[in-house]
């Protein structure tokens, strides 16, 4: 029985551990409102270039030279650390999806999106909060709200809206199911999989009804430039 319906779950792309958090994540970025030029710092394989197109005008991936991911759609390299190698109010908009956690200095960081982005220019961040480390040893910081908030006002951003992006149950279960994904091999990952697609299922449902964001996996900042400091 476990195996038949681990099939199923297959076939229908629901078998996966983790499938939760990139419905998440996707929602997260088609909801965003892109304006003209957008600027995607750390793009990795530039999984939302076609989203963002569908809405801006134009799209530029920015990613270190030295990355883990595929290049292939990386437009400009340049160490995210440093001084971008763009002019001052150069872009409409600003996006950064899971990437300020890797940076040791983000106040520079953001000082940098500030400078690049044009007046009235946008800029849109993800962020882990309660979440595992990953991409070791270049993961250093999990960050509050509160954290958020400071940093952005202390390099000249206003308007400031931060969203938890889930609650306690789906935090909860992806961390489960990321931790009992180890444990996945050979037979077992027929009992594992259907297991991961009920948890991943019924957490989003409980979330509407029971959120605790002060247990969020991540968070969804924007925030705004009105003029040149």
């Amino acid at each position: 029985m476990l195996v038949y319906l681990a099939r199923k779950l297959k076939a229908v792309g629901m078998s996966n551990y983790n499938f939760l958090i990139h419905k998440i994540n996707e929602k997260i970025v088609k909801s965003l409102p892109y304006e003209g030029l957008v600027v995607d710092l750390g793009c990795g394989t530039a999984p939302y270039k076609r989203h963002i197109l569908s809405v801006a005008k134009q799209y530029v991936g920015v990613d270190w030279e030295n990355s883990l991911h595929d290049q292939t759609h990386v437009d400009v390299f340049a160490n995210l650390c440093e001084r971008l190698p763009f002019d001052s109010n150069y872009a409409d908009t600003v996006t950064s999806f899971q990437v300020l956690e890797h940076l040791p200095e983000p106040s520079l960081f953001l000082s940098e999106c500030f400078r690049i982005l044009k007046p009235q220019g946008k800029i849109f961040i993800t962020v882990p909060f309660m979440w595992h480390v990953h991409e070791e040893p270049y993961d250093y910081f999990r960050y509050t709200r509160y954290g958020l908030e400071y940093l952005l006002q202390k390099n000249g951003f206003v308007e400031i809206e931060i969203t938890e992006n889930t609650g306690f149950w789906q935090t909860w279960i992806l961390k489960f199911n990321y931790h009992t994904m180890r444990f996945s091999t050979g037979f077992l990952k027929s009992f594992w999989i259907p297991v991961w697609w009920l948890g991943q299922t019924i957490a989003p449902i409980l979330d509407k009804h029971d959120r605790h964001p002060q247990e969020t996996a991540s968070y969804t900042i924007s925030a705004k430039k009105l003029c040149c400091l």
